[in-house]
This record gives structure tokens, sequence and C-alpha cells, in this order.
């Protein structure tokens, strides 16, 4: 038996998220039908990560076994044939007997994207979070900052998540300015469920000058719940998994 970690790049509009749901309309549903095509037996996968309904992913990796003879280096060619062209893998490596897609992870980084026009842009807005150009960039660029460390996130997390800690170390967050676009890069070992949605609408509420940074130091410090955090639970189409580190 050999185990394959596979690289893949996934457009997530049409898609329920990467955990396997009851529809079947899940990435992870896509690509157990493939493997067990292509493999002819069933095939379990493990994920990186759990990705929501509608977050799309530039570098997503899963890890699987399978009895075969087939080069590690074919497996993308072989396993895209049966793939929809919205979920395409794009790089393969065998791996330990004892490795895992998601647990021996080290970082991910998550990248949301907005951007700033008194009008909303077709050609942006599929895939960025809408801004006026009058909002205070400098305070987001702040805000950014104070994530970055080890911190109970218990007020950036939905409330009906299972995470038995809300403890999460991240490692570097920055407010990146492209033209029209602000890109809000984070990097960390680990994020809670809808925790970076509920981290870029916080920096909205900051943009928009409805919470001072001093009031996201606070839910950093205090530890509150959810419940003491006005901002939004962002929409997921301007969130991209950009890299998974091993």
């Amino acid at each position: 038996m050999r185990k394959f970690l596979i690289e893949i790049q996934f457009n997530g509009k049409n898609y329920s998220g990467f955990q396997s749901v009851k529809n079947g309309n899940s990435i992870s549903d896509k690509i157990t039908c493939a493997l067990e095509k292509l493999f002819e037996t069933k095939i379990a996968i493990n994920g990186c990560s759990r990705t929501d309904a509608g977050v799309s992913a530039e570098s997503y990796f899963f890890d699987f076994s399978a009895q075969t003879k087939l080069p590690t280096d074919r497996i993308p060619y072989k396993l895209n044939r049966f793939l929809p062209k919205d979920i395409q893998a794009i790089s393969a490596r065998e791996v330990d007997g004892n490795f895992h897609a998601r647990f021996s992870a080290k970082s991910k980084t998550y990248e949301y994207g907005f951007y700033l026009s008194d009008h909303t842009l077709p050609l942006l807005n599929p895939k960025f979070y809408k801004l006026k150009p009058s909002v205070n960039v400098e305070n987001m660029k702040s805000a950014c900052q104070l994530f970055v460390g080890k911190h109970d996130f218990s007020a950036f997390k939905t409330s009906d998540g299972d995470e038995k800690s809300c403890v999460r170390t991240i490692y570097s967050s920055t407010l990146i300015a492209d033209g029209k676009k602000l890109i809000f890069r984070i990097c960390g070992e680990g994020f809670l469920y809808n925790m970076v949605r509920i981290l870029a609408g916080t920096l909205v509420k900051v943009a928009n000058g409805e919470m001072s940074v001093s009031q996201v130091e606070s839910l950093l410090k205090n530890g509150n719940s959810r419940a003491s955090n006005p901002a939004l639970t962002l929409p997921p189409n301007a969130l991209i998994l950009k890299s998974v580190e091993y």
C-alpha cells in the first residue's frame, strides 16, 4: 500500500465546501468519486482543511492510500480525467504512511480580498468584498497587526463551532494595497470555523469607524465570546486558501 499527497486547485463557487455532504456536492465527494474511478476500488481521503461553501483554494492538499504501480507524477494527469474542470490536481508526491494532510501541516495561509469603489465593479465583485474609498485603511493595517501571536480567538469564531480550544497562533497578518484592491493575508498554525471571515468582518468595522483598534485588542485579550463582537461573518466568495506548508 502506498500513500500519496495530492495538491489541487479549486473554485468553490458551486460547492458546499470540502467536507462530504448528503447530496454529494462537496469537493471531497467529487475527489473520492474520481479516485474510485481511477483505481477501481473504495478510497478514503484526508483533507488539509475544512473549507466552507463557496470558498476557493489556490493550493489545497489531501492524502490517500492505494495499492498501485502508477508512477506518482502521472496521478494528477490520470485523476483530472475524472474531475470537473473547477477542481483540478496540479501535483503529487508519495509520503510516509503516518503522514496526514491536516495534522502534518505546519501552517496555512489565507487571503480575503476587498476592493475600494463607490460603485459595484463587475470584474472584481465576484471575488472581492466592496468597501467605500473613504474607509480608514491605516486603522485596518493596525488591527491586522493585533492578530499576530498566540491569542484566544473566541470572539472570532462561529458560535456553533465544535473546537475544544479557541487558542490559535498567528505567524503573520498583513493588509496589502494593490490599486483598487486590498488583500488581507493571514498565516497561522490553524484556524477556527469561519475565523478568517470574521476577522475580515472585524477589519470592515474598523475601516468604517464602527470599531476602534483598541476594541479589537480588547476582544483578543479578554477571550470574549462571539456575541461580544459586532462584526459580520463576511461572504465566502472573497476567501481563498493560498498555501499550506509541511
